[in-house]
């Protein structure tokens, strides 16, 4: 059960990143508990409020299988708020201006997904036997795994590789930003002395 909640978390944070104000997402029916705009018109959101509404490109990703929030969803974490919180929500959506087709994509630190998924530690022997990181002299990385380096630190955020709602990174791709001959060995190319 907990380790539930905290997917859930990650899961809400996620997508509270994507997501900047709008005005009256929530505003359906107030009485209804939907939302609603309160006396200054600012929205007020409630947690039965229908984010499809005015999110709908990010709701619609939920039941795509092929992202990472569709693999969540399938764990049974299939409701906005599950890892968006809603004291985030409500601060949010307060004088909210109306929904734009693309929300600024927002990043949690890897913190935040480490809350459901573990340490680092755990996520390195979960994925131990990848070959997702493989160099053209066919040295593996384990991507979870890199080695400790100053570079590496900043690297090893989660969010330069996995997205929620929409596709991920391809791994190779982002290491070879820095290994620009496609091999994983630094020392190859550079002095170590630098």
């Amino acid at each position: 059960m907990n380790r539930i909640f905290v997917i859930g978390s990650v899961m809400a944070a996620a997508f509270f990143l994507v997501s900047v104000p709008y005005a009256n997402c929530a505003d359906s029916s107030a009485s209804a508990g939907n939302g609603g705009s309160d006396s200054q018109g600012s929205t007020v959101w409630t947690q039965s409020a229908e984010c499809s509404k005015c999110h709908a490109k990010y709701v619609d990703s939920m039941k795509d299988e092929k992202l990472l929030i569709g693999v969540h969803v399938r764990a049974g974490i299939d409701n906005c708020s599950s890892c968006h919180d809603v004291p985030s929500l409500k601060e949010i959506h307060v004088n909210a201006v109306a929904p734009k087709p693309v929300i600024r994509q927002r990043r949690y630190p890897s913190e935040f997904c480490l809350n459901c998924h573990g340490t680092r530690g755990d996520l390195a022997k979960k994925t131990a036997n990848t070959r997702v990181l493989t160099d053209v002299k066919g040295r593996v990385v384990n991507p979870h795994d890199l080695p400790k380096t100053p570079t590496h630190a900043k690297a090893g955020e989660c969010a330069n590789c996995h997205r929620m709602h929409k596709p991920s990174v391809n791994s190779a791709e982002f290491c070879y930003g820095c290994h620009h001959k496609r091999e994983f060995a630094c020392a190859e190319c550079h002095s170590e002395r630098g």
